[in-house]
């Protein structure tokens, strides 16, 4: 789980408080031991130079009685952690131990007593170890006769005692001084700046669903905050508005569209019916004379012809059964429903298309078998227009040397056809504007009405049409109520 922005911001401010007090603690300390060092050196520079002139007014001739009796009555070695050895020198020149204020501390004479004495001069030095001190060398004797060496070790043991202790407590402190800093500024964090954060936050992931549906941001927080949450709600103010604005736009594109629509078809009605009248008569001289023809050619012993004229004159009626009905009731006839053969119907569509399928120079065939006609219950004229339509378009498809095939079947409840050619098939963009009507990719040939007005007629006989993916070319599928044995 991701760690929280006032928990972040706590523990950096956390760490930077820890380290900036431990810094300065440790700076503070460093400078009030080094001073309290140097006043522990000027100290001991101060009792060396005291105890001096002392032990050359008691002992001016360097007797070591005089400077061990001299020792014990100094008051002033009363100071804590310091002792003080006496060397002098002998009628040789040579240096002994003359006396000590601590009789069971063996004192050696060091390098620096050697010199102070060599060099006449005051030396001071710092030990370290385990036994830490000032160490000061201060030469005896008045005038231009040195009689000794005072050798005075005050010792700082106790000094780091107390810096470390006063370090410890420091570092306590400041840790502690972190932890609440950190939780201060998580609180404060999480006022000023995790609410207004998360209040934000919701306020646009409600806004997904919409401007105008999304809470406003409520405005908490520092000033930069309520701003920000401010100018949030103006965006969605403004955003909301362009919404409302886009859609009435689509509204009335759509209206316009549907206006459109409706003029077109307004158009084509009257068009249609203008058309079905100007056509009526002749198709009914037609349809007589080929009644006449087909008496005719019976007569002569020619019943194949016969049988033709027979065919194209199925169609010719069928058609001015159309063109009535529409002059009529401005619509298609109504349905004629009886027990039909799905499979006798698409036998005499073939046998109708023969001369535009052999033109094509496309093969057609029937897949029915062995398998006893399927009947439904539909309007023959009506089931012959799908199918007339369905192979129109496949023969326009198709390629030369192409094929198409018909079958029929039953699943026990519903009778079906399908026609399926082997040309290219239909890209996505055309099977998404299947059956709309005045949709059309044959350009001005075609106008868009065929499978619209094809799956309206399946539908009308209580069936459907649709279209049934397959890995190549194209099929249709027209499902019919199946007729009763």
């Amino acid at each position: 789980m991701a760690m929280g922005l006032p928990r972040r911001l706590a523990i950096v401010a956390a760490c930077m408080a820890a380290a900036l007090v431990l810094l300065t603690t440790e700076i503070s300390l460093s400078l009030s031991a080094r001073s309290r060092l140097e006043d522990l050196r000027l100290e001991a520079l101060a009792v060396a130079s005291t105890l001096a002139d002392y032990l050359d007014r008691a002992a001016p001739t360097g007797d070591a009685g005089d400077l061990k009796a001299a020792l014990a009555d100094w008051g002033g070695l009363r100071l804590r952690q310091a002792a003080a050895a006496v060397f002098v020198l002998d009628s040789a020149g040579r240096i002994e131990a003359g006396a000590a204020t601590d009789s069971l501390e063996e004192r050696e004479l060091t390098v620096q007593d050697q010199r102070a004495i060599t060099e006449r001069q005051q030396l001071v030095w710092q030990e370290t170890g385990d036994r830490p001190a000032w160490h000061v060398a201060q030469p005896l004797g008045g005038g231009q006769r040195v009689t000794g060496v005072l050798s005075l070790r005050v010792s700082t043991a106790r000094l780091q005692e107390w810096a470390s202790d006063e370090r410890r407590r420091s570092y306590l402190l400041a840790l502690a001084a972190a932890a609440v800093l950190a939780g201060g500024m998580a609180w404060l964090t999480s006022r000023w700046v995790g609410e207004p954060l998360n209040a934000l936050g919701e306020a646009m992931a409600g806004a997904y669903a919409g401007a105008r549906s999304g809470p406003e941001a409520p405005e908490l927080g520092p000033s930069e905050f309520r701003i920000l949450a401010r100018r949030y709600n103006e965006l969605r103010t403004a955003l909301a508005e362009r919404e409302r604005e886009s859609e009435a736009r689509a509204a009335l594109l759509a209206l316009e569209e549907r206006a459109r629509g409706l003029e077109r078809l307004a158009l084509v009605d009257e068009a249609s019916a203008t058309f079905a009248h100007e056509i009526g008569t002749p198709l009914n001289t037609m349809s007589g004379h080929f009644q006449l023809l087909r008496e005719d050619l019976r007569g002569l012993g020619a019943p194949e012809a016969a049988h033709r004229v027979e065919v194209v004159l199925g169609q010719v009626e069928r058609v001015v059964g159309i063109v009535r009905a529409w002059q009529t009731g401005g619509a298609w006839p109504h349905p004629a429903i009886k027990p039909v053969s799905l499979t006798l119907l698409a036998q005499r569509v073939l046998e109708f298309m023969e001369p535009s399928i052999n033109a094509a120079g496309v093969s057609a065939s029937l897949d029915d078998g062995a398998v006893p006609p399927v009947r439904a219950r539909a309007d023959a004229g009506l089931v012959e227009q799908i199918l007339l339509n369905l192979i129109k378009n496949a023969l326009e498809a198709l390629p030369h040397g192409g094929a198409i095939r018909l079958a029929a079947g039953s699943d026990g409840r519903t009778a079906w056809l399908t026609i399926t050619d082997s040309g290219p098939g239909m890209s996505e963009a055309v099977r998404k504007q299947l059956f709309h009507p005045f949709t059309t990719t044959k350009g001005p040939l075609g106008t868009g009405l065929g499978l619209a007005v094809s799956r309206r007629l399946a539908r009308a006989l209580g069936g459907d049409l649709v279209h049934e993916p397959t890995q190549s070319g194209t099929r249709w599928r027209l499902s019919l109520p199946l007729a009763s044995v």
